[in-house]
């Protein structure tokens, strides 16, 4: 350990100069210092050896020139001398292409002799194997067997198909196909279980007809009509669903019995309202006229006017009445005129002030 100059205490050696680096010392102070290493000087760049054109061909093709026993290499960093031009090429010659020079003989005899012309067509085209000679023949194996041979051909169709074969013929004449919403409305009767047949078209003039119509052999699950009803497939929808969410309900809380079939006056009829030119809604298939009910108990209901100690048949044909409104655009019944005493009339049609009396 040594002290310099300004104090500061360095390790071994002797004190480096300004802009000298630091080189530590074994042998600490007083001893000689390291002698300074020089850099290396840098080493030639290696010079490539021109090589011969035989060298640079063997090169090129891949394989190495045999070499002369006892000769010698030629050292790396020694400058090799380049050879020669290659011998000139001998003068061009003439080659002989006479056979009899290179002891070849000419033919003795003659390569046609013997063969005969022959006609076109004189010689028959070649034969062919048949067909049956060469299919393969299958060995049957575990009872299976294999026909290779003529397979029968299919019958067949004629040009004219026939339509629907016997289906055809039993389809009723005046079938024609429904319209999406006649065939929704038939499917929503079924689910509500009415028992219906569809039937032909009706008509008999100018603002008389139903398209497509419906005979209604049971209007409700359990209630009949009767007599079967000719009527459009809405105006049967809408009393299904009156009878059965409004007549049930009041025969069994006004009668404590339940209905069994609905009394038809009257269906689809081409006729006018009563002292008016106007066509009825019974020329459309639109209306019913209800003249009474039939119950499990075997009792029957006739519409009309009741007495004043009929209580509960009162009530029940007040209550089927009123809640018929709701339903129908018009309902009629006893007490409106004398046409209507009898019976209900339930029109379908849509109006905007219905009528109800």
């Amino acid at each position: 350990m040594a002290q310099s100059g300004n104090g500061a205490m360095v390790w071994g050696g002797r004190m480096p100069a300004v802009g000298e680096g630091y080189t530590p010392s074994v042998g600490g102070v007083g001893r000689q210092d390291a002698p300074n290493l020089q850099p290396l000087s840098p080493v030639p760049a290696r010079t490539t050896q021109p090589a011969d054109d035989r060298a640079l061909l063997d090169d090129l093709l891949g394989r190495s020139a045999p070499r002369a026993a006892g000769a010698a290499s030629i050292a790396p960093g020694a400058a090799g001398a380049h050879a020669g031009p290659p011998p000139p090429l001998d003068a061009p010659s003439e080659v002989d292409t006479d056979p009899a020079r290179f002891g070849a003989a000419e033919p003795v005899e003659d390569p046609w002799q013997g063969l005969k012309r022959v006609t076109p067509g004189a010689i028959p085209p070649p034969q062919t194997a048949s067909r049956e000679a060469t299919s393969p023949q299958l060995i049957p194996h575990r009872g299976i067997v294999a026909a290779l041979g003529g397979q029968p051909q299919p019958a067949r169709r004629p040009d004219a198909v026939p339509g629907r074969g016997r289906l055809e013929q039993e389809t009723p004449s005046g079938y024609t196909a429904l319209p999406r919403s006649e065939a929704m409305c038939r499917k929503a009767l079924r689910q509500m279980g009415v028992k219906f047949v569809d039937v032909a078209s009706v008509g008999k003039g100018a603002g008389c007809g139903i398209s497509y119509p419906v005979k209604v052999l049971e209007i409700a699950r359990g209630v009949r009509m009767q007599p079967a009803a000719t009527l459009n497939c809405q105006a049967a929808a809408r009393i299904s669903k009156w009878v059965e969410d409004e007549v049930k309900p009041a025969a069994r809380w006004r009668l404590w019995t339940r209905p069994t079939a609905v009394l038809n006056a009257s269906s689809y009829r081409c006729s006018r309202i009563a002292g008016s030119r106007t066509i009825s809604e019974h020329a459309s298939g639109n209306a019913l006229d209800v003249r009474g009910f039939k119950f499990a108990d075997g009792s029957t209901f006739d519409v009309e006017k009741k007495g004043f100690f009929s209580f509960r048949q009162k009530g029940f044909q007040k209550s089927v009445r009123h809640s018929a409104c709701r339903y129908f655009g018009t309902v009629l019944g006893p007490g409106y005129n004398r046409a209507h005493a009898d019976h209900l009339h339930l029109d379908a049609k849509n109006r905007r002030r219905g009528v109800c009396k």
